[in-house]
């Protein structure tokens, strides 16, 4: 998957953003729209890459900034060429984008919709809450925008998902039930850009994102039916499952992700930059390098298997295979750099745990001594990571 920057800029000032407000400034010496040239050199990059590595599908994520705001010439200009171009690789362009939502005209929804663009769109909840952070640069809320925005796509037939970064100080029912009134097809909740140096609110031993979530989960489990899909809680119960769920957030497995940048930099997630200012630049691009020259640069490296290469503490832990480490960014630390557990381990070893026994609760026993599937609590987990890092002191002192 290559996240595109199609556009640099934003026209909303979200007080959170890792590309301008959390001290990171290399967006700033970007294009603001991506030029021809760079758009013709990804879409090659990508095709040819596919091929080379044997893979039927190459989907491309227009993001930003904001991506509506590079204009609908260029995202024609790169589906054009990237269904041109996989017709003579064998590899089939899957397109998708991230948008704010602002700027869904009716005309932008008929495009999107005949180009066949799956669309998710960002929004941190009802009215009040969305519009504490969500903001124009005029610092004016961007709640009424959005869903203007939102309703001209779904009256366009397509069905976008929400992308939500909580706010665990809002109150999850009634979270839930403004997503249950606007209908997405998806949500994706994720947790704030935090990391050892840039701690989340509250008291480190706290679960305040945890919590959070899971009373969004009791009344999402509780519907006869759910009414939109959660990637969160569908990662946890499958790899619960044992089944493979590719997510650079949790699990485990290689993260098969880069990010393009306006002038076809090609770097790691650029939720990075949260971490460390310019840690998404690594000088590889589209114009000079194939693909796979960008993936063996340290960080892709680091960011690509993150999920697999973790601490000691995440080692030791009977869940890791859920959890996966957390995501990349969350590790931070000046002084350990990226070898920690996540900033909200105690979120995450309850969200899973919590979640995890919902999931083997439906399997009968059998099921669960031939899976050797524990009914673990999240006190449970915590004594088992702590007694493996015991033993594994002792042994290098022996």
């Amino acid at each position: 998957m290559a996240v595109v920057k199609i556009a640099s800029r934003c026209n909303l000032n979200c007080n959170y953003c890792y590309m301008y407000n959390l001290g990171d400034r290399t967006a700033l010496a970007q294009p603001k729209v991506m030029p021809d040239a760079i758009i013709d050199a990804t879409v090659d990059r990508s095709m040819e890459h596919a091929a080379e590595r044997g893979l039927k599908q190459f989907r491309f994520v227009f993001h930003g900034g904001e991506p509506l705001m590079a204009g609908a010439g260029k995202f024609r200009r790169l589906i054009e060429a990237a269904r041109r171009r996989g017709e003579e690789f064998g590899v089939t362009p899957d397109f998708s984008i991230q948008t704010n939502g602002v700027l869904l005209t009716e005309e932008w929804c008929s495009r999107l919709a005949e180009w066949r663009v799956r669309v998710g769109v960002s929004l941190d909840g009802p009215k009040a809450v969305n519009d504490r952070r969500r903001v124009t640069h005029a610092g004016r809320g961007s709640y009424d925008d959005v869903i203007a925005g939102w309703e001209r796509a779904k009256a366009s037939g397509l069905r976008p998902g929400i992308l939500t970064v909580i706010d665990p100080t809002s109150a999850p029912v009634e979270a839930y039930s403004h997503l249950c009134a606007l209908g997405p097809g998806s949500v994706d909740f994720l947790l704030s850009d935090a990391n050892y140096e840039r701690r989340p609110p509250g008291d480190p031993v706290d679960t305040l994102q945890a919590d959070w979530l899971l009373e969004i989960f009791r009344l999402w489990r509780a519907e006869p039916a759910p009414p939109f899909r959660v990637r969160m809680f569908e990662q946890i119960i499958a790899t619960t499952l044992g089944l493979t769920y590719r997510n650079d957030a949790m699990g485990e497995g290689e993260n098969e992700i880069v990010v393009i940048e306006t002038d076809g930099e090609v770097g790691p997630v650029d939720t990075l930059r949260a971490a460390l200012p310019g840690a998404s630049r690594t000088g590889f691009n589209v114009l000079r390098n194939a693909l796979a020259d960008a993936l063996d640069h340290p960080l892709l490296r680091q960011y690509h298997g993150a999920n697999d290469a973790l601490c000691a503490t995440c080692r030791a832990c009977p869940i890791n295979r859920i959890c996966g480490g957390g995501y990349l960014s969350h590790r931070y630390s000046a002084e350990r750099d990226f070898d920690n557990p996540s900033v909200y381990c105690n979120d995450l070893t309850k969200l899973v745990t919590t979640v995890r026994r919902a999931a083997l609760e439906i399997l009968p026993e059998e099921a669960l001594r031939q899976g050797e599937l524990a009914h673990w609590s999240t006190a449970e987990v915590i004594a088992a990571r702590g007694a493996a890092l015991a033993g594994a002191t002792i042994a290098r002192a022996q």
